[in-house]
């Protein structure tokens, strides 16, 4: 089953106008930095949704002033209406390059280089608006008379053109000043999130650390309490019990210091604990482990399967007079779910009962490394005693 996703893009996705912008801007896209180009997908999705009509509005409205200025000021309507397209354009492409690079407007070399480009952009604009406007007031061009005007106009031509070029900088300075403020705010907070998630998966992980520390050190001491009884009276039982505790031990003790281990790994801790038990118990205690061998390598937090074989003996089979029985599964379905599974018949699943320790931390470790992939189920049998089930879904179903 292919699992591959694609984030909706509301460009790509969207109408035809849309899709033939994102297949245009696409190669450009894949050009840009990821945060540059975040930005500017942002920017464009908004600019082609309705909630963008307003912007392309006021963006009509500003070209439609600017030209009805210059018609105003003397310029045929057809020409004032191309020379404000191209100067609102400009204004526009300046100021959407400040905001997107902010950066590239505050450091010296480029800062300069960006001043003298506009001085030179405004200088030749309004030279080059100045001889079309007298071109079209005289019928054509007559140099003398172009140059007698342009005298003539000088002391008024370059105040205008400075205090448009001091706008402009203004302008992008303040977009870039704004877009920067923006960033360094994103940064800190995106830092401020990241610090807060390490600290609660430090925490977490220190809190499951803890939680599997406490997993079995009743078991340890009550076994070798046993022990000790039997070395003393010289039982010779107390060998292969010393060597399946040695064996539990070492196995449970490498276990806790994985954040996780194959499922094979837990079983031979499982297989040691229930040797212990069946020697301390005798005939009262019976054991069969089922588990299917394709999925003896997956991945479980320590002690998981531990605890529910535990807590089986413990509130099942331990207080039943007679004993009895212990079955442990590990099974895999067709479609790739699989479970573990431990059934007794011991003393069954009170309607009153609750988590205890062991099963409240079996419950906060499978949330923490499974999500909502792993549920846990605790459940009376039909033919008595209880049932308690992991059942596990795959990654990306």
């Amino acid at each position: 089953m292919d699992t591959t996703h694609t984030p909706h893009h509301p460009l790509r996705d969207g109408n035809r106008l849309q899709r033939a912008y994102y297949r245009w801007a696409e190669p450009h896209y894949a050009r840009m930095t990821p945060e540059l180009r975040e930005q500017s997908e942002l920017i464009d999705s908004f600019l082609y949704t309705r909630q963008g009509l307003g912007a392309w509005i006021g963006w009509l409205c500003g070209w439609a002033g600017l030209a009805a200025g210059l018609h105003g000021a003397g310029l045929p309507l057809v020409v004032a209406l191309v020379i404000g397209i191209l100067l609102w354009l400009g204004v526009t492409v300046i100021a959407l390059a400040a905001w997107l690079q902010p950066q590239a407007w505050f450091s010296r070399p480029r800062a300069g280089k960006a001043f003298l480009m506009l001085t030179l952009g405004v200088t030749f604009g309004g030279l080059a608006g100045f001889v079309v406007g007298h071109a079209i007031k005289h019928g054509g061009f007559q140099i003398g008379t172009l140059m007698a005007g342009f005298s003539k106009a000088l002391g008024t031509l370059l105040p205008a053109l400075l205090i448009s070029v001091l706008s402009l900088m203004l302008l992008i300075w303040l977009v870039a000043s704004a877009s920067r403020k923006a960033q360094a705010a994103r940064l800190a907070t995106a830092q401020l999130k990241a610090e807060r998630d390490s600290a609660a998966r430090h925490a977490a992980e220190a809190d499951l650390r803890l939680l599997q520390a406490q997993i079995h050190p009743h078991f340890v001491f009550n076994t070798l309490a046993t022990l000790q009884h039997w070395v003393d009276k010289r039982d010779e039982r107390a060998g292969p019990l010393l060597r399946e505790l040695t064996g539990f031990l070492r196995s449970s003790t490498e276990m806790l210091g994985r954040s996780s281990v194959p499922l094979r790994d837990e079983v031979q801790a499982v297989q040691h604990y229930l040797a212990i038990l069946q020697a301390r118990l005798g005939a009262r205690l019976q054991f069969a482990i089922d588990v299917d061998p394709q999925i003896a390598t997956q991945q479980l937090p320590p002690g998981l399967l531990l605890t529910l074989v535990e807590n089986a003996i413990e509130h099942g089979l331990e207080p039943k007079i007679g004993g009895g029985s212990l079955q442990v599964q590990a099974q895999r379905t067709p479609a790739g779910d699989w479970s573990l599974q431990v059934d007794d018949d011991g003393m069954g699943l009170s309607p009153s009962a609750q988590d205890d320790v062991g099963l409240g931390n079996l419950r906060q470790r499978l949330r923490h490394h499974f999500g909502p992939r792993a549920q846990f189920s605790l459940s009376a049998r039909q033919q008595g005693g209880t049932r308690a089930q992991i059942h596990f879904q795959p990654e990306g179903a």
